[in-house]
């Protein structure tokens, strides 16, 4: 069987995103500028041609999926293991409000530290593993066809570490934009990586600043 081809996508942007609080398993909506993302994605993937859309199960992961298939009408599809990291005790807060309340939980968070576990949520190595195994089973399934996954930053995070075999204690030296293009292919237990975080087709919506949160 030939490759197969990933195409990921993550999520527009949030209230969240903007108001930089902790999303990971909760929720919030998308905003407008994140709407318009979502379509200029769909504008831009509208010839394209997949086999099958698949999606995280949170919705702000659905709510661009289906945005996504407005041009394509496929059966979505969703997956647990696409889930952004459980973040616990730390979710829906920013990080001020993290460091004040959960200051311990706060050095874990922001060292790195991968194998902390976060209160009621996941240590690094745990989401990582849930990530990359979920994935590749994915693309295992899908053996030889071109799928469009949308899916969350610490998803692609995980990604870009687990193909350039980057430590999860480093710092992130790259970035994840919302709505962002990301190609990948995957054959006989290898992956690769072809397009990263492609979002010159995003007229009039600009990124939001700081690093993704979910």
């Amino acid at each position: 069987m030939g490759k197969t081809y990933v195409t990921m996508i993550r999520h527009g942007e949030t209230e969240w995103n903007i108001a930089m609080r902790l999303q990971g398993m909760g929720n919030s909506d998308l905003t407008e500028k994140g709407i318009l993302q979502a379509r200029q994605a769909a504008q831009i993937l509208r010839h394209r041609h997949f086999d099958q859309l698949i999606s995280s199960d949170l919705q702000r992961a659905v709510d661009t999926a289906m945005i996504l298939n407005e041009y394509h009408q496929m059966e979505l599809r969703t997956e647990v293991s696409l889930r952004e990291r459980n973040f616990g005790i730390m979710e829906g807060l920013t990080r001020e409000e993290i460091q004040l309340k959960y200051p311990d939980t706060y050095q874990g968070y922001m060292n790195r530290m991968d194998s902390y576990q976060i209160p009621e949520g996941e240590s690094l190595i745990d989401f990582f593993a849930r990530v990359t195994k979920g994935v590749t089973k994915i693309s295992e399934e899908c053996r030889g066809k071109k799928i469009l996954i949308v899916t969350h930053g610490g998803v692609l995070d995980c990604m870009m570490r687990m193909i350039f075999d980057i430590p999860l204690t480093a710092p992130r030296k790259f970035s994840i934009y919302n709505a962002s293009v990301n190609e990948f292919s995957y054959h006989r237990g290898e992956w690769n990586l072809s397009t990263w975080g492609n979002i010159e087709f995003q007229r009039g919506a600009s990124q939001s600043i700081g690093e993704p949160n979910g």
